[in-house]
């Protein structure tokens, strides 16, 4: 083998490749022109090295376990369903299926970086969303001239406010829990406040109740997870927060009502029990609200989307991999990576039953609430594997 070529594919170098990819993965979004280019970085710098990682016994070892089994099986049941059902762009709706198994495996093979740690990379994306989620209300309501009714967008791809507010909670999150494990010097520390106040003023004026919801069911299972005087100090700050909202701007938790949220679950319920074995696939379809004459593609809710259109199996095979990665995340709670799993997966787990619209799409906002947690997951396993056969 050519010395390049065996550069190239070394696993140290393939650490260090699919780490900055990791780091596109979660900030590309903000300053990048394009979704095509956001796509593009993503298929260089971490699906190809983790396709190469596959070449490597010892990387394909670490797959070897509960995690990857279900999402496997999970996996498999989908393309069954693309094939026997068919959709809208099933040639690329299998192509999804390849670029979230890569994703998985990219984020594994970065956590092996043996420079920078996956902790801290977590920590300086979420110090970068930070920065970035300051920029964006200033750009929307003070260059733009946006009233401050107006939901707030952030700047670059994120330019819905539901996915937006998912992917910006996401990361306020990783920065919340990681930020006490990494020594961080005086400049960094303000770096991390202002990213913090950049974080309220963001989901505050984003407008997101569910994301909202998200947050404090976050929290306060944190706080039940790891009992501290912070924890407490968290919830009890989310409690005069809610208070205070509702005493001076009620409007804002009681405007646009329940978005008919219960009558799309309803439909998407009685379209589950009218396609139960194998869903309607990947075909588009329409939830009906006779209330206002309008119809919507999907009931807002991730999991009755995927029971949708993977059919209860399909449904079941995905709540077996969600659960498995929450019940990872309350085992590994002590430690930094433990805790930010399980957040996020509260997290997730509350905001997608609001406002979820779909599993296999091309890399979007939702990633980060959908398959980083699994992707984490994985990583712990692997993690507690390895300290199992050290020990």
């Amino acid at each position: 083998m050519p010395i390049c070529l065996r550069r190239l594919v070394d696993r140290n170098n393939l650490t260090i490749w699919a780490s900055i990819g990791f780091l596109v993965l979660l900030c590309g979004a903000w300053v990048l022109p394009s979704n095509k280019l956001y796509h593009q970085l993503l298929i260089f710098l971490l699906w190809l090295p983790a396709l190469l990682g596959l070449l490597h016994r010892d990387f394909r070892s670490m797959l070897k376990q509960l995690d990857c089994a279900l999402f496997a099986m999970f996996v498999v049941w989908t393309l069954v369903v693309l094939m026997v059902e068919g959709g809208d762009n099933a040639l690329g709706k299998s192509k999804v299926v390849l670029y979230v198994t890569l994703t998985l495996a990219g984020v594994l093979l970065a956590a092996q970086n043996r420079h920078w740690r996956l902790e801290t990379m977590v920590l300086g994306a979420s110090i970068l969303g930070g920065l970035f989620a300051a920029a964006s209300w200033v750009y929307f309501y003070g260059l733009s001239a946006r009233p401050l009714s107006d939901r707030l967008i952030a700047i670059g791809l994120w330019n819905t406010p539901i996915m937006a507010a998912h992917a910006v909670g996401s990361l306020a999150i990783m920065g919340v829990f990681t930020w006490r494990s990494t020594h961080l010097k005086p400049a960094l520390m303000a770096l991390l406040m202002i990213a913090a106040l950049g974080y309220l003023l963001f989901l505050g004026s984003n407008q997101t109740r569910g994301v909202w919801i998200g947050l404090g069911a976050c929290l306060l299972v944190m706080a039940m997870a790891r009992p501290s005087r912070l924890g407490g100090a968290r919830v009890a700050l989310v409690v005069v927060g809610v208070a205070l909202v509702a005493a001076f701007e009620p409007e804002i938790l009681l405007q646009r009502g329940l978005s008919y949220r219960p009558q799309l679950w309803r439909g998407g319920i009685q379209l589950m029990l009218d396609h139960w074995t194998m869903g309607v696939g990947f075909h588009s379809y329409l939830i009906p609200v006779p209330e206002i004459g309008q119809a919507f593609k999907h009931p807002h809710n991730l999991f009755l989307d995927t029971g949708v259109r993977l059919g209860v199996p399909g449904l079941l095979l995905f709540g077996g991999l969600w659960l498995v990665a929450g019940w990872r995340g309350w085992m590994c709670r002590a430690q930094p990576l433990g805790q930010v799993l399980l957040a996020l997966w509260v997290f997730a787990s509350v905001s997608l039953m609001t406002d979820g619209i779909g599993l296999w799409l091309k890399p979007n906002a939702d990633w980060l609430v959908i398959w980083l947690p699994i992707a984490l997951s994985i990583v712990l396993a692997a993690r507690g594997r390895a300290a199992g056969t050290s020990s």
